[in-house]
């Protein structure tokens, strides 16, 4: 299973894999060590059954997308698009909308899920069974806020 681990301290995303079961991981961005608690669900890709970095156990499901792509594909058909509609092409400036709006969604549909942390945001990818549910926003802002205490950023 492959994980990103995200630095407590700076942020930075520290990508490893739980099947090395390492007991520490160094960030390149800060040097802080980070302890690791890997079990043998996830170095096994049997299951997402503890987080490794911050020992918690409720993670949600999302598409693995990159935000960034999707939100260039968008910015380029509407520039585009906006172009279009510059010189009066009102028909061909829907269809380049028309058009970046399926390959978004072409994209989008073709992708695969990750399983996040909802306390630390740490992303596992791997071949387990997803069994966690979707993203639900009020157990996200409990969970970060309790985060973010224990680690003693609020």
């Amino acid at each position: 299973m492959l994980i990103l681990a995200r630095c407590p301290n700076c942020g930075a995303g520290l990508p490893f894999d739980a099947t090395e079961m390492p007991a520490a991981i160094a960030c390149g961005g800060c040097r802080r060590a980070i302890a690791l608690a890997i079990t043998e669900g996830v170095a096994g890709d049997r299951a997402v059954d503890a987080c490794p970095v911050c020992r918690g156990a409720n993670f949600y499901v999302r598409k693995d997308f990159n935000p960034q792509l999707g939100l260039a594909v968008v910015v380029v058909g509407a520039l585009v698009s906006a172009a279009f509609y510059w010189f009066n092409r009102d028909l061909a400036a829907y269809a380049v909308l028309a058009g970046a709006a399926l390959l978004d969604l072409i994209v989008y549909g073709r992708l695969g899920e990750v399983t996040v942390c909802y306390r630390c945001h740490t992303e596992f990818r791997g071949g387990y069974p997803r069994t966690a549910a979707a993203f639900d926003l009020h157990t996200a802002d409990l969970l970060e806020l309790e985060y973010e205490r224990a680690i003693g950023r609020r």
